[in-house]
């Protein structure tokens, strides 16, 4: 082959080249914003259709105009901020596409969104290690002012009501599309919790007296859903969840516990009973949902004593949560129905 042939080749493949990229590009949505081009190019993991993933405490932000009523403590201590959030619960939702995952704006610090509004610790003043977290007058102002409704009110509205009316809003979103009306929308409310309790400086830190397990599952087995029936999944379904996810997690059964300590929050609560929640059963069409709440140990991927996440052990975790979820979506919705045999051996 001469070496104009060769050069004419060469010039092929190029063209062949720039064509591909072209089409590429052409696929990219140049019209959105940064973020969206940013993880269109990432290709987010896709999930099945019917599961919607919320981290209630996933933010550790507040609006500037607090942070002149925050405590020197708060004000000055990062770490201080971050534990009395689950702020590894974002990353651990990282994957999830946004369209399937809930996280409030900021965090509990303007009202704890896993709270009901009549709840006394629905604004907490002070932390899990006793740590004050607003100035004594602003702290005066939420309870005892005599406007003190319209100052509890305007903190609600920074985060706590948005971050529901989001979360109705896309449990509505998934119930029109869900083609499968026998398939249940699964809603997943991820927390963590730590064995270590906080002071205001490293060395005032304490250990817990017991350490918590791995994961805890819940599904508020104390509330009623209708007729008797109480918890806002089935029993049948937390145990298969809790057997795929210790296999993902490569830890033993055991190392989950179901209800024991945490039952579940108001999150799970308000949006798994549909009976006492006419706009989440407008919202659903006549589907069901399954609501859980899970509640990792923070010290598997994150160190307490800093605040910062191991990033190889936040990936496993992550990983294994993400293959929990697809797999959890193919599984026999809806128990066996008893032969006659067992009926009447149930009787006896």
């Amino acid at each position: 082959m001469g070496k104009k042939e060769v050069q004419w080749e060469e010039m092929k493949n190029l063209k062949k080249a720039g064509s591909f990229f072209v089409s590429c590009l052409k696929k990219v949505p140049l019209q959105k914003s940064f973020s969206e081009v940013i993880n269109f190019l990432r290709r987010p993991v896709t999930l099945p259709d019917n599961i919607l993933v919320a981290a209630s405490h996933g933010s550790a932000r507040f609006p500037l105009r607090l942070f002149r009523h925050l405590t020197i403590y708060y004000q000055t201590s990062p770490r201080l901020l971050l534990n009395f959030s689950d702020y590894g619960t974002r990353t651990l939702l990282g994957k999830i596409p946004d369209k399937q995952k809930v996280i409030p704006r900021y965090g509990r610090i303007v009202g704890d969104p896993n709270r009901n509004l009549k709840q006394d610790d629905l604004i907490r003043f002070h932390d899990f290690g006793g740590n004050r977290i607003f100035r004594e007058k602003f702290e005066k102002r939420l309870t005892t002012s005599w406007i003190r409704f319209i100052w509890r009110k305007k903190l609600l509205n920074y985060s706590y009501h948005p971050y529901y009316a989001e979360i109705l809003k896309k449990i509505e979103a998934i119930a029109s599309k869900n083609n499968d009306p026998q398939k249940p929308i699964v809603f997943v409310d991820i927390h963590d919790v730590g064995d270590r309790i906080l002071g205001p400086r490293v060395q005032d830190d304490v250990a817990r007296k017991q350490k918590f397990a791995k994961v805890v599952i819940s599904n508020a087995p104390d509330e009623e859903i209708e007729g008797g029936v109480f918890g806002t999944a089935p029993q049948y379904f937390i145990e298969e969840f809790a057997d795929i996810l210790a296999q993902n997690l490569e830890i033993e059964r055991k190392e989950i516990k179901i209800n024991n300590p945490y039952k579940g929050g108001n999150i799970i609560r308000h949006f798994g009973n549909p009976h006492k929640n006419h706009a989440l059963a407008k919202a659903l069409k006549g589907q069901n949902i399954f609501a859980i709440q899970l509640e990792f140990n923070r010290s598997w991927y994150l160190n307490e004593k800093t605040q910062r996440i191991y990033g190889q052990k936040m990936k496993f975790v992550r990983q294994g949560l993400m293959k929990t979820l697809k797999e959890i979506s193919n599984m026999n919705f809806g128990e066996p129905p008893l032969q006659e045999e067992e009926i009447l051996d149930e009787e006896s």
